[in-house]
Formats: structure tokens, C-alpha cells, sequence
């Protein structure tokens, strides 16, 4: 069908295609539409399939070129994208550049742009100077690991002369207060547990309720600024009606030989249980330092690579983020909509924030697919499995059944690019020159 096309790359892994199609090819396809409805159009006066030609056209002239039109773009379309080197992104919409009038006496040139994957030159990323940070596993570490066991098999009992202290586990309702002192509605919560000195609770109130006995009753009235946690409180003030349920206080078990069997029965002594503490920081540690190397890597490989990224792949990379958001959340699009113009903000204010971060990404993720791409990387089936074992051991499944959550997940794919990613970066790592970095305690490690 095509007589002629003009493939021009321009900025940002954006194309111009320019398509021409012959007079001949246009009057073919014209005919070709004209024979279709005459066969299986109805006009008044004529028999269903005897509508005369010079009829249909008289009546239906403008909406047929407008058709024919139409087809011969989607066609040609469809055979250029067969031989060009540079195809549209499965995102990326192709779009006519103008619209385009039907002559029939004439051949039909008509130019689309749409995004194409990006053509990237790669900086060098053998060699490389890496800092690896010196970290030791202490037993300031280890006992803080004991101790976050501890408080994980901690009681809780009811406490005596109860008035509420830091470290107490309470249960309180609260409802948020209009002006008039009245109850919002929907506001209300009853039952609500939680640790105070935690901040785990929405309102921050831990302070607020200190002191107070049980089936006591406060009013609150707190202002928060943009530092707060929740999006939907940042420079709102909020007055709160809350009563106290119960108090309970913990009770901590011994860190002894009969916790370390509490905990697992493949532990027998506490020393067996710190053996295991050690083991399993010493791996984490080495996965963090990993991550460390990997990062300090890509940066370097990414600041000497020529990558120009589409805007539809940065779109796409946005609204993947903005989704993330609201679930992170744990809200729709509308509720945080209308919590951000609550702070004079839209949509579109975030994502602009978020462009940087966004882009340094796509760079990231793009310089390692041309990495592991010109080395031949490749994840095999066994590998795949084995990773899925892991999974299944650690959560006490049976290997066929944790596959198969895998697979019901649709998460196989990101389990095959999870392993692939980190083969690249173990890949760039050996051929990297590492050199020892500063010491680094183990708790600023995992908080880097």
C-alpha cells in the first residue's frame, strides 16, 4: 500500500513518520468500500445489495472518504510499523501530526509522532572505583535484637492504680469535634489499641492522653503543620473527644534459654537463638553494603550515558508512582485530591515534584536492561525456582503451592526482573575496583 515513508528520530525518543499512498491505492481502497456497503446497505427504494454505486456515493460522499481516509492510515500504519526500525512504545498513542483531506485524483501524504524506545549510549561501567563501607556486627547490635524479641513476646495484664504512663498499651474511643463541639459524623472509632510513645495511632495523642484513668474523658485540640505524617491533617487543626477504655501494662519475658525455645523449637539455649541473630544480621548487612556498591555504580554509569527519555515513559512512570501513593495511603484518588487542595496543591503539583526522582529511575532501569542486554545476562527456570523456594521456607509452604501464589499474583515476571536486576548489578560489582570506606556502625547502615 505504501509508495513512500521518511522515518525522522527526533528529541526525546520522539518520531516523525512521514507516509505517502498512491493515487491507485487510494481509488482501490475507495472502490473496495463503495462494493462493501453496496452489498449490505438498505436505501429507500432500492433491494438490500442493489443500491447502485453513483447512489450511495451521492448520499454518503464526505462519510466515505472520511472511512476510506481512515482505513488507508490504519493500514499503512499497520505495514510501516512492520519494517521500521524505530517502533511506538505499547503506551505510546500515535498521533497525526494534521489532519489529513482525501483527494482521490491525488496520492495521500500524511505524517504521525510517537514515542519510541530510547536509544542509549552507555558510559563505561567496567572498572569503576567503588567505597565499600566497613561494618562490624556488635553486641550492641545483637542485644538489640534480643530486645525487639523480647517486646515481640511480651504480655500485656491489666494495671493496677492505672493511669496512663509511656510504654502502656491502651484502648480508647475518639470522635472528631466540629465548632459547636459536636460530633462529625463517620469520625467516631471505638476500641482503638495501641502503644503509647509509638506515635502509632492517626492524631499523635500520645502525650496528649498521658495521665488520664480509665473511662475518663478529654477534649484535644491539636494543630498540625506540614511535617505530619498524613497528608490529610498537614495544616489543619483538629479537635478531639477521646475517652479512655483500659489501661494495660507489658510484661516482659527473660531473655533466657526459655524465650530463645518460646521463640522456635530449633532453638535449645539462647545461645543458639544469638547464633542465629548473628547469622541472619551478617546477611543483612552484606545485602545493604550490596546496595550501597550497586548505587554508588549506577550513578556513576548513569552520569556519562546519553539517554533521552520519552514523555510517555516518564507519564507512565508518574501515574505508576501516583497509584503506589494512594495505596500507600490507603485512600482513592478523589480523597487525596481533595486533601491536597486542602494545602492549595493538585495532582499535577505532585508529579512535578516527583519528575526528578522519576527520571533518575527510568535512567537507572534503561542503563541496566543495555547492560544486560550487551552481556548476554539471562535468568534461567532453575533460578527462578530457587528464589521461590527460599520464599516457601521462610513462610512454611510447600514450594508447588508458594509457585503457584506466584503465578496467581502475576508476580513471576517481577520475580524474573528482581533476579535479573540483581545478576546486573553483581555483574558490575566484580568488575568494579573496591576500595575499604570508613567505619560504619550497623544501625546507620540500615538507616542510610
Amino acid at each position: 500500500m505504501i509508495s513512500n515513508k521518511q522515518v525522522d528520530l527526533q528529541d526525546n525518543s520522539q518520531v516523525l513518520l512521514k507516509i505517502t499512498v498512491s493515487k491507485a491505492e487510494i481509488k482501490k481502497e475507495y472502490d473496495n468500500l463503495i462494493s462493501e456497503y453496496c452489498n449490505k446497505v438498505a436505501v429507500k427504494g432500492f433491494r438490500k445489495g442493489k443500491v447502485p454505486a453513483e447512489i450511495l456515493i451521492k448520499k454518503f460522499g464526505p462519510e466515505l472518504k472520511q472511512e476510506t481516509t481512515q482505513n488507508i492510515i490504519q493500514k499503512s500504519l499497520e505495514e510501516a510499523f512492520e519494517t521500521v526500525e524505530h517502533k511506538p512504545l505499547a503506551y505510546a498513542r500515535p498521533e497525526l501530526v494534521e489532519e489529513v483531506e482525501l483527494d482521490l485524483a491525488k496520492d495521500l501524504t500524511f505524517q504521525i509522532k510517537y514515542d519510541t524506545y530510547p536509544h542509549i549510549t552507555l558510559g563505561n561501567y567496567k572498572g569503576l572505583k567503588v567505597e565499600e563501607p566497613q561494618v562490624e556486627i556488635t553486641a550492641e547490635d545483637l542485644e538489640r535484637e534480643l530486645k525487639n524479641l523480647q517486646e515481640k513476646n511480651s504480655i500485656v495484664k491489666e494495671k493496677a492504680n492505672a493511669q496512663v504512663e509511656k510504654g502502656d498499651v491502651v484502648s480508647i474511643d475518639y470522635s472528631e469535634l466540629n465548632e459547636n463541639k459536636e460530633e462529625i459524623e463517620n469520625s467516631k472509632r471505638e476500641g482503638f489499641v495501641f502503644e503509647v510513645g509509638t506515635g502509632y495511632n492517626l492524631y499523635k495523642i500520645d502525650d496528649d492522653i498521658l495521665g488520664m484513668k480509665p473511662d475518663e474523658e478529654k477534649v484535644i485540640t491539636k494543630t498540625y503543620d506540614e511535617t505530619v505524617e498524613f497528608p490529610e491533617l498537614k495544616g489543619k487543626t483538629v479537635t478531639l473527644k477521646v475517652t479512655v477504655k483500659s489501661i494495660k501494662t507489658k510484661v516482659l519475658p527473660k531473655i533466657d534459654d526459655e524465650l530463645a525455645q518460646d521463640i522456635s523449637e530449633k532453638y535449645k539455649t539462647l545461645d543458639d537463638l544469638k547464633k542465629d541473630i548473628k547469622e541472619k544480621l551478617e546477611s543483612v548487612k552484606e545485602e545493604r553494603i550490596r546496595e550501597q556498591l550497586s548505587t554508588q555504580l549506577i550513578d556513576q554509569i548513569t552520569a556519562h550515558t546519553q539517554v533521552q527519555i520519552p514523555a510517555s515513559m516518564l507519564d507512565m512512570e508518574l501515574e505508576y508512582n501516583w497509584r503506589n501513593f494512594l495505596n500507600q495511603n490507603r485512600t482513592n484518588e478523589k480523597n487525596m485530591i481533595d486533601a491536597l487542595a486542602g494545602q492549595g496543591k493538585t495532582k499535577a503539583d505532585i508529579l512535578k515534584e516527583w519528575q526528578p526522582h522519576a527520571e533518575k529511575n527510568l535512567r537507572s532501569r534503561l542503563v541496566l536492561q543495555e547492560i544486560k542486554t550487551k552481556e548476554k545476562i539471562t535468568v534461567t527456570e532453575e533460578e527462578i525456582d530457587s528464589e521461590i523456594k527460599k520464599y516457601a521456607d521462610n513462610h512454611g509452604m510447600e514450594f508447588e503451592k508458594a509457585k503457584q501464589s506466584y503465578a496467581q499474583a502475576n508476580m513471576l515476571e517481577m520475580l524474573k526482573e528482581s533476579i535479573t536486576r540483581n545478576k546486573v548489578f553483581k555483574f558490575l560489582i566484580g568488575e568494579a575496583e573496591s576500595k575499604k570506606g570508613k567505619p560504619v556502625k550497623f544501625l546507620d547502615l540500615l538507616q542510610s
